[in-house]
């Protein structure tokens, strides 16, 4: 059993593998150092958690990424860290 089952033994099979999946392709493009896929991938994990602290967590890395590319997104994620007290 992995330490997200342990922590999380409800999480719905479909669920843990979407997750998995997820994390898989994380550590892939850091490993390849593709940032403009990590801006897009942890907004996708911070969509696919239930606490708010790692809905953030998963937000404040995309905001992270998508500094250092000027990415698109910078916007649209500084005024969500903005609105939930995350980022002044």
């Amino acid at each position: 059993m992995t330490g997200l089952r342990r922590k999380y033994p409800d999480l719905e099979n479909k669920t843990y593998r979407k997750f998995m999946s997820l994390n898989e392709k994380i550590l892939e493009a850091h490993q390849n150092k593709n940032l403009s896929l990590l801006v897009e991938l942890y907004q996708e994990a911070a969509k696919n958690v239930s606490k708010a602290e790692e809905e953030n967590f998963f937000l404040v890395q995309a905001y992270t990424f998508a500094l250092e590319l000027s990415h698109s997104q910078v916007l649209f994620l500084r005024r969500e860290l903005v609105s939930r007290g995350v980022e002044e």
